[in-house]
């Protein structure tokens, strides 16, 4: 039911315009590939789409890979002007259903951590006159060591659908996420907190290009190999969430997140 839900609230953030158009090139045909949805680009039969970005260079430590214009740009690598229920749709397009953000169960006084479809994510831009094609863990370091960010696979969690019927993801502007948040619509496969003594990233000056400089990200299914089972969670004793995860208590949580 939750797959039907979303879908349905794409459709409506799609709108009218959209709609006649996505009907002439149906998620269905396995040749199809579309540039209808604003600043993205799907490609059905290579399993891949490209998303419109531009490089941030932010200076204090992140807490996204990439957010939406006039978001959190300055706790992230990339900014966007696509609306994250189109990355959502074009995700849809290419048969993937996505799972659930991380969640609190006060039954059991535990977190459970995002679960959905493995997403490979890379980045394509000229730096230094050069083009580069670079994953976009690369694209990241250790503030305390400079090492970049071991390989990293993201997950397609899909945001929420507020009680008001609004995608959640388009009010918070949060598109990827490298930790946890309540209304993110691409997340980490684990528990990570948000809480700023706990953050540990920052942009990597030697892949990432200049503030304002065009980078296509592409994201793509990663191979069923690399997909995991959800794991068992962590006791709420033992993990601090952070402002921005409050694990969505429909009654009392206001969108906008942190």
């Amino acid at each position: 039911m939750r797959y039907f839900a979303h879908l349905f609230c794409i459709w409506l953030c799609v709108g009218i315009a959209s709609a006649p158009c996505l009907a002439q090139t149906p998620a269905t045909n396995p040749a199809g590939a579309t540039d209808r949805l604003p600043h993205i680009h799907v490609d059905v039969k290579a399993k891949r789409i490209t998303v419109e970005c531009e490089a941030l260079n932010v200076t204090i430590p992140l807490e996204f890979f990439c957010v939406t214009n006039g978001g959190n740009e300055h706790e992230s690598v990339l900014r966007t002007p696509a609306k994250p229920s189109d990355i959502h749709f074009a995700l849809l397009m290419l048969g993937l259903t996505p799972g659930e953000p991380a969640t609190y169960v006060p039954s059991k006084q535990m977190w459970l951590p995002p679960h959905g479809p493995p997403l490979h994510i890379r980045c394509q831009y000229k730096f230094n006159g050069r083009a580069m094609d670079v994953p976009a863990y690369r694209m990241m370091r250790s503030i305390k060591t400079r090492n970049e960010m071991p390989a990293a696979v993201w997950v397609f969690d899909g945001s929420r659908v507020m009680p008001d019927g609004l995608y959640a993801a388009d009010m918070t502007g949060y598109v990827v996420s490298i930790c946890n948040f309540d209304l993110t619509m691409i997340d980490v496969p684990k528990m990570v907190s948000n809480s700023n003594e706990t953050l540990e990233w920052e942009y990597n000056p030697d892949l990432v290009p200049p503030k304002g400089t065009a980078v296509t990200m592409v994201i793509e299914p990663a191979p069923a190999s690399e997909a995991t089972t959800q794991p068992a969670g962590i006791s709420a004793a033992n993990f601090n969430p952070g402002p921005g995860l409050s694990g969505y208590a429909p009654a009392a949580t206001q969108p906008g997140g942190k």
